[in-house]
């Protein structure tokens, strides 16, 4: 039978499917190779087998660049074929994410196939916006996408067929109320799951399947990793910018993204104490000779009693980001001002006053609220190289918007990643007393989290991670100092080697004084 006729039939009524379905319905890796021209690697090759069985429940933790999402495109196109009247449904945190990167993979798959013997399988397979589908049995025979609005997981409810099959990217971020409406759709023998997913965090359904749950602890979930350091589809090159980029293996987001490793810290914590307290009375760490320059880190207060006002001065070299050649070192010589009663008027005198004392001072200044107020005031007085500090919106440079989920988060994971690398001293004498020291210290608690892009975010000030923390007024402006957009000017004592810009300013002003006292 030529290929123009048997395209024309209804794939139920082609004499070539048959055979078709015996050869491939319990041989997924075959499927891959013979229909897909994808020969499995061996991570996709354990992916597959373990899909295939009847009933299978599968939990993929990956790093980039494995070929999961492709590999779920394929095993989509297996279950659709192979399985006469099948439902396959994609789900994950974001739909749209989800269907627009399997149905891609999709739409390759059967474009390839139709330049080859497997024309008259292509020829009966539309691959909608929406929906991938049988042609002929758009209402029974299909593959579609799914999720649930936030706090609404039985959207998720009402799935039930003899062959069903649930593909759920980015698992990790999926609530676990939602994973219980989806596990109680499987109700026959030959529904199956697969959860596929960066490891994210250290919690939830998805961590459990692939530990309490897994096969190798008596689970029913078989566990797979599919780590980029050992796909062959990933080069070295790839794996160096990697660990350039993150600093090491160890770190949470090499082993999330890498690694496809969970993440170790449970508490959710940036810093501990004594991580902090390491950096108060340690050596200046920006190295003899660097061109430094000064900055004026000013967070303002929202007008709550529990928030503060902050001026800090701190002398800066490097970058800002976290790894790279010259990585951002900060020495912070005084905590100028923290408190909880000064009005905007003053912060703005004092503030002008601490930047005209030093040599060519960059002034960051925190425009959320009456911050903007103060922003606007220290251009107007005509002070230069004041600097807008908007950190909720996104990083710019490409490489820290795929780490970080804004500004925030970059500047405050930079911030506690140089105190634990020795990029951040504080002078032994940088407090105005005891109390300010012990309540910059108690500021160590920023709780944070792995998005479902594996970046780091900081969680939202109000909310339940915050619970009983104290304000984070004088961390905040330290971060404030490792912004990607702060940049400071090399100040004159850097580079003619003489004293200080602060005492030089003071000797000027005596000197001054005598000669007209």
């Amino acid at each position: 039978m030529s290929r123009v006729k048997s395209s024309a039939l209804r794939l139920l009524d082609d004499p070539s499917y048959a055979p078709f379905v015996a050869r491939y319905v319990m041989d997924l890796p075959r499927f891959a190779a013979e229909v897909c021209g994808r020969p499995p690697t061996w991570q996709q090759l354990l992916f597959y087998d373990s899909v295939q069985g009847i009933g299978s429940r599968t939990s993929v933790s990956s790093g980039h660049g494995t070929g999961k999402t492709d590999a779920a495109a394929i095993v989509l196109l297996w279950h659709l074929t192979c399985y006469r009247y099948s439902n396959t449904i994609l789900s994950g945190p974001k739909l749209e994410v989800v269907l627009s990167g399997v149905r891609k993979y999709v739409a390759d798959h059967v474009e390839r196939m139709k330049e080859g013997p497997f024309a008259w399988l292509a020829g009966n397979i539309t691959v909608a916006r929406k929906s991938i589908y049988i042609k002929g049995y758009q209402s029974q025979w299909w593959a579609t996408a799914k999720t649930a609005p936030a706090g609404k997981p039985e959207a998720m409810a009402g799935e039930h067929r003899k062959y069903l099959l649930w593909l759920i990217d980015e698992a990790s971020g999926v609530d676990d109320a939602v994973m219980g409406i989806i596990l109680g759709s499987l109700t026959e023998d030959w529904n199956r799951i697969a959860l596929m997913s960066q490891p994210t965090r250290a919690g939830g359904f998805f961590y459990e399947t692939h530990h309490a749950m897994s096969a190798h602890r008596g689970g029913v979930w078989n566990s797979i990793r599919m780590s980029s350091e050992e796909s062959p589809l990933v080069n070295d090159g790839f794996i160096v910018e990697k660990l350039l980029q993150y600093g090491g293996r160890e770190d949470p987001q090499y082993k999330i993204k890498v690694r496809g490793d969970f993440p170790d810290k449970l508490d959710g914590q940036l810093l501990s104490r004594p991580e902090l307290e390491s950096c108060i009375g340690r050596q200046n760490c920006i190295p003899a000779g660097a061109p430094w320059g000064w900055l004026v880190l000013v967070d303002v207060a929202a007008g709550e009693y529990r928030d503060k006002s902050v001026i800090i001065l701190a002398k800066v070299y490097g970058s800002g980001a976290s790894h790279e050649r010259e990585p951002r070192r900060m020495h912070i010589t005084r905590f100028a001002e923290v408190s909880n009663s000064i009005q905007p008027r003053e912060l703005i005198g004092r503030v002008t006053e601490e930047a005209r004392r030093l040599s060519n001072a960059t002034v960051a200044v925190d425009c959320g609220g009456l911050g903007l107020v103060v922003y606007k005031s220290l251009v107007d007085v005509g002070l230069p190289n004041v600097v807008k500090v908007l950190w909720g919106r996104d990083c710019w440079r490409k490489e820290l918007a795929e780490q970080y989920a804004n500004q925030r988060s970059q500047a405050m994971v930079c911030a506690a990643k140089a105190a634990r690398a020795g990029h951040l001293s504080i002078a032994a004498d940088a407090f105005p007393d005891t109390k300010t020291r012990s309540e910059f210290l108690d500021q160590h608690r920023v709780p944070y989290r792995f998005d479902d892009r594996a970046r780091y975010r900081i969680e939202s000030k109000g909310s339940a991670e915050w619970e009983g923390i104290p304000s984070p007024d004088m961390f905040d402006g330290v971060s404030f100092g490792f912004l990607e957009g702060v940049i400071p000017t090399v100040s004159d004592a850097a580079l003619d080697g003489e004293a200080p810009a602060e005492r030089r300013v003071d000797a000027m002003e005596s000197a001054l004084l005598a000669a007209i006292g």
